[in-house]
């Protein structure tokens, strides 16, 4: 039997009504469409009367209130025009719908590349995306929102500019559910671990800031249900309540939230915990600490964490070999290892560091000390071949070593000794020999030599280049006063200017203009220039100021003391004999041929102001 004609016919399930008549007709449930004609639209809730509801109508259920109701149901029938279509159809091919995983959202994307505008696009358009839906046995027009007035704005788009793209656009949405919040204990301090490397992770020590937020106590909160657009139910699992024991420490401050409790740090210090009890501890105490075991404890310079460390050995270290340690106070009785990293606000060690060890600190005290130590100010009962960099050094004996201090004291030199200084090096006695002491301007953050050769250089290419231009400018004088003569005569007797007198006349200006500015660069580089010997000079008279006292007056063999001067850069050198007897070097300004000459002054005494630094650790 053939298709000859549409049929018409009220239905709530389209596809199963082409099937029927693919059935009657012998013809391929494929070839048969249909047109949607109308639908209509009831619902109710449990076992009530069934109540119609027209199209305009169908925002009743973009309430969720209404819409989340469980006994909530509706029903739609649809007046369809079936036809035989052997026909591509341009429009459905161009349209795919698409849906969350909850089928909460349905989504159509729509191919405007293959599709061009015409008057009937819209109605088109929703023909398909409505047939498309209900093949997968969705209903229509529910929770729609602003989707008809999108899909007219798309078109309008594409009616003024064709859009060759593919877009998207929401069709409908249910209602996702709301997840249920369980009762969980987030421990904040630990999130500090994800910028902890592996060795730091081993010491378990994380520091804390007084009011910071260390805990928080999410309270268990029920989600809500949600509905899909097929109106099924989605159940929620009910939170967890009462499940976490946990207890702090009168440490912490208590901070209520409508979703959580949160507990922050009264105090400085690192957490502790014990048998799910939280508390801030300022003490950590150690035997002694080894990387296998301790890593890298990185516990702040300003968290009020002190560490001890008590491993009084001849044979084995207290802090061994590839150990890190920062912290605000750092109390080692032992030995430190090789390959190990230090750093304290204070710092004292009781035993000797190796000499591949690295210590960082403002205030510091080390026994015997064979490494590296950087501080304000440092106190060493014995220099044995170490490295010193500090504001302020005070040593008891130096046997070896290197010592760079603003201001250094050492009661006892033996040798082979070098001290680099800024303002004074106090000496109670040189014992030994092949001791040097270095005076020189601190940290400078130019290189003043290197810059005044890069002027010079300028300079000389800029001498260069005018020279050029002058001489240029020189032999074209007469030529340009006769040009201007000649330029006179046309104009008094009303005659044209040729052109190239013009361009003459012009290139001529253009050279005086670039000898100005030749010129204008000089003196910008000779004010550069300028500048820079003020600073040198300022810098170079802090060096008269700096002063090498030995208070004994005896000086060994093979000692020398250096100024390092900045203009000129050279040293000025004096090496004092067994026989002299000198308590003061320092620099002095002469007067020679009226020209200043810098040279090294010895005294005999000293002045007793130039200890007064030294006069708090004599207390």
């Amino acid at each position: 039997m053939a298709l000859d004609q549409t049929i018409i016919t009220h239905t709530n399930n389209p596809s199963y009504e082409l099937l029927q008549v693919a059935s009657k007709t012998n013809i391929s449930a494929q070839e048969l469409d249909f047109t949607l004609l109308a639908f209509s639209t009831q619902y109710r809730f449990g076992a009530t009367d069934w109540t119609k509801i027209s199209e305009k109508e169908l925002v009743l259920f973009e309430k969720d209130e209404i819409f989340l109701r469980n006994d909530l149901q509706i029903e739609q029938e649809y007046k369809i025009e079936i036809f035989h279509n052997t026909k591509e159809n341009k429009i459905a091919n161009s349209i795919k719908l698409g849906a969350n995983k909850n089928l909460t959202k349905i989504v159509a994307q729509i191919d405007l590349n293959t599709i061009e505008f015409h008057e009937k696009l819209g109605f088109e358009l929703l023909q398909n995306i409505y047939k498309k839906m209900l093949k997968l046995r969705f209903l229509i027009g529910i929770r729609t929102f602003d989707f008809k007035k999108n899909l007219l704005s798309l078109i309008s788009k594409h009616k003024k500019t064709p859009l060759k793209q593919s877009v998207k656009i929401v069709i409908a949405k249910g209602v996702e559910p709301k997840q249920s919040q369980d009762e969980d204990l987030i421990l904040l301090y630990k999130e500090k671990l994800h910028n902890f490397s592996l060795d730091e992770k081993l010491s378990g020590i994380i520091s804390v800031d007084e009011n910071e937020a260390v805990l928080r106590h999410t309270k268990a909160k029920n989600g809500k249900e949600g509905k899909d657009l097929n109106l099924h139910t989605l159940e929620i699992v009910q939170a967890k309540q009462n499940a976490i024991q946990f207890s702090c420490s009168n440490a912490f401050k208590v901070i209520e939230n409508e979703e959580f409790t949160e507990y922050q740090a009264l105090k400085k210090g690192f957490i502790v915990e014990k048998s799910n009890n939280f508390d801030i501890a300022n003490v950590l105490e150690f035997q002694a600490v080894d990387f296998k075991n301790t890593g890298i404890i990185r516990a702040g310079l300003d968290k009020n964490v002190t560490i001890n460390i008590k491993f009084p050995s001849d044979i084995e270290d207290a802090v061994n070999s590839g150990v890190g340690i920062e912290c605000e106070e750092l109390n080692i009785s032992g030995n430190v290892a090789s390959n190990t990293n230090l750093s304290a606000t204070r710092l004292r060690i009781d035993g000797s560091t190796h000499s591949k060890a690295k210590i960082k600190a403002k205030e510091a005290f080390i026994k015997t000390h064979r490494g590296f130590v950087e501080a304000e100010n440092i106190s060493i009962d014995l220099l044995e071949g170490g490295n010193v960099k500090a504001k302020t050094a005070k040593i008891k004996k130096s046997f070896g070593g290197t010592i760079e201090a603003e201001n250094l004291y050492i009661e006892n030199v033996t040798n082979n000794t070098t001290c680099v200084f800024y303002n004074t090096v106090v000496v109670e006695q040189i014992s030994g020999n092949n001791n040097k002491f270095l005076c020189k301007v601190k940290s400078l953050d130019k290189d003043y030599e290197k810059d005044l050769k890069i002027i010079d250089e300028k300079d000389s290419t800029l001498n260069r280049t005018l020279q050029v231009f002058k001489q240029s400018m020189l032999a074209n004088k007469n030529t340009i006063a006769q040009i201007e003569g000649k330029i006179t005569e046309l104009k008094n007797s009303g005659k044209n200017i040729p052109k190239q007198y013009e361009q003459i006349l012009k290139d001529y200006s253009l050279h005086t203009q670039k000898i100005h500015k030749l010129q204008k660069e000089k003196n910008e580089l000779a004010i550069q220039k300028e500048t820079l010997h003020k600073e040198i000079l300022t810098l170079q008279n802090i060096l008269f100021k700096a002063k090498m006292i030995n208070k004994n007056g005896k000086w060994g063999n093979a000692n020398e003391v250096r100024f390092s001067l900045l203009q000129p850069k050279k040293e000025l050198f004096y090496s004092p004999s067994e026989k002299e007897q000198i308590k003061l070097i320092e620099l002095k300004k002469n007067e020679l041929d009226n020209t200043e000459h810098i040279e090294i002054d010895k005294q005999t005494q000293y002045n007793e102001k130039d200890l007064e630094w030294l006069s708090p650790s004599k207390e």
